[in-house]
């Protein structure tokens, strides 16, 4: 088969090899020889760094949790920024951390930043739709703005997804706001069955009761409140 075109033409037209006398090897220029060493180099660099880099990001997961906990330790009136601080490492670390995103939301809340609260708790709800305080959190948010009737839907999604305190406790003030007194009830009941020991509870309760004319629900509760305060 006959040679293509550009082949025949490159034949014609390219320079002859080099001739070297005897005895006499060729040698590449040392613009080459300085390249082939270099990358020789990073070839051996690059064999030792891929297992530090590889093992770098495998630990992702692992330093962002690190990073998460020190920010929870700091959740405090005093530190609610350096928490902040922490949560955004994390976040930084791993992008898909609805916790991180959870977390700082809470404490930009307590911040009065309530606009970015809200916003890093729908990215957590993006992430993870079945986190359920990230519901009692936007529920919270949304009564303080007056929409109450949203709300009450977000701390009902929290309780559908998971039996929990919170969202029990907020959803009954939100119906004693409303004047739905026997709700508020029913729910600190709940509140109450599964956490005993909260003051707060029996307090709200209490209020309540007293608001129904019930003085004795109203004296016990009040009783049972001072009992786990004083623990």
């Amino acid at each position: 088969m006959a040679p293509s075109w550009p082949k025949r033409l490159w034949n014609a037209i390219k320079p002859p090899p080099p001739v070297y006398r005897p005895g006499e090897e060729p040698r590449l220029p040392l613009r080459n020889r300085r390249l082939i060493v270099l990358a020789a180099a990073c070839l051996i660099l690059l064999a030792v760094a891929t297992p530090i880099v590889y093992s770098y990001i495998k630990a992702a997961p692992q330093r962002a949790e690190a990073r998460l906990q020190e920010g929870m330790r700091l959740m405090k009136p005093a530190s609610y920024a350096d928490a902040i601080t922490r949560f955004d490492r994390a976040i930084a670390i791993n992008p898909a951390m609805a916790q991180a995103y959870l977390d700082r939301g809470y404490a930009k809340r307590y911040l009065k930043e309530t606009d970015a609260a809200l916003a890093d708790f729908n990215r957590a709800l993006e992430l993870n739709p079945n986190l359920s305080g990230a519901y009692t959190a936007r529920g919270y948010i949304y009564r303080e703005r007056g929409d109450v009737q949203r709300a009450l839907a977000e701390f009902t999604r929290s309780i559908q997804i998971e039996s929990n305190v919170e969202a029990y406790y907020e959803r009954g003030q939100t119906y004693e706001s409303l004047g739905d007194h026997q709700k508020a009830i029913a729910d600190f009941d709940e509140a109450i069955a599964l956490m005993r020991d909260a003051p707060y509870i029996y307090r709200a309760r209490a209020l309540v009761k007293l608001k129904l004319g019930d003085t004795a629900g109203f004296q016990e509760d009040h009783a049972m409140a001072r009992k786990f305060e004083h623990y």
